[in-house]
């Protein structure tokens, strides 16, 4: 059977069960679970199919995700992911916040690494359902539908109850002098509660919004330690905030 063919039934079989598993594809198809893994993740990356670990999702359940072509700056956010992956280590615990940068960072984590990720974000959690060594907690609160987050009161009772090795959240506005600011309250207010509860604050901005202001602070920078930007370590840009303190990747 040519692989056009292949995957045409397996999207056949996809659209009467609305799920299908790689194990019985391989048998009823005569092929490999290798070969059955490539067509799942062709499919998925021309938006056919979810890929789920061990097998897929018909994409009338799909929640929102990202494709490469689709997220702005993607070569930037990627270098930036890059320099994140080398902070984290086996058996952390973290906690990471939405936005295409985590989206991309969570892309690349190796399939040895084995680590515990509470997240806010659908996508993120959904992407890392696929990976065999780490355990997902997906916050459970009030859908911010746009931006496929969940946000809420009883989530930041919950947070200010736990302890983390670590945070990576996205930047809305950062600067040297107030710190990280958000556009949404809600959203500032969650990021507030995770910094209290994490050894380690990461925050991921493109150049951007490097010295610019939004309307809710969600921490000075003296509880940030790391800032990672898509630009060279010692640019001018950045300079305030390594005299601060922060480690500038």
């Amino acid at each position: 059977m040519l692989k056009k063919e292949r995957q045409i039934e397996i999207l056949s079989q996809l659209e009467k069960s609305k799920k299908v598993l790689s194990t019985e594809l391989s048998l009823s198809l005569n092929v490999s679970e290798d070969t059955i893994r490539r067509d799942l993740k062709e499919l998925a990356n021309e938006g056919k199919l979810l890929k789920v670990h061990g097998g897929a999702l018909t994409t009338a359940q799909k929640v929102y995700t990202f494709r490469e072509n689709e997220i702005f700056d993607h070569d930037k956010k990627l270098l930036m992911a890059k320099k994140a992956l080398t902070l984290i280590e086996d058996n952390d615990v973290l906690i990471i916040g939405g936005g295409t940068t985590n989206l991309e960072l969570v892309g690349i984590f190796p399939p040895d690494l084995g680590i515990t990720v509470f997240t806010y974000s659908i996508p993120i959690a959904m992407r890392l359902s696929d990976h065999p060594k780490i355990e997902v907690i997906l916050f459970g609160g009030k859908l911010m539908k746009s931006a496929q987050v969940t946000v809420g009161l009883d989530m930041i009772q919950n947070i200010s109850n736990m302890r983390a090795d670590a945070c990576f959240l996205s930047s809305s506005g950062i600067d040297v002098d107030t710190g990280l600011m958000e556009i949404d309250w809600e959203v500032s207010q969650l990021k507030k509660a995770i910094v209290r509860v994490c050894d380690k604050v990461v925050i991921m901005s493109t150049v951007e919004k490097i010295d610019t202001k939004q309307r809710f602070l969600v921490c000075g920078i003296d509880k940030i330690n790391h800032l990672i930007t898509e630009a060279e370590s010692d640019s001018s840009l950045l300079q305030g905030f390594r005299k601060r303190g922060v480690h500038v990747l």
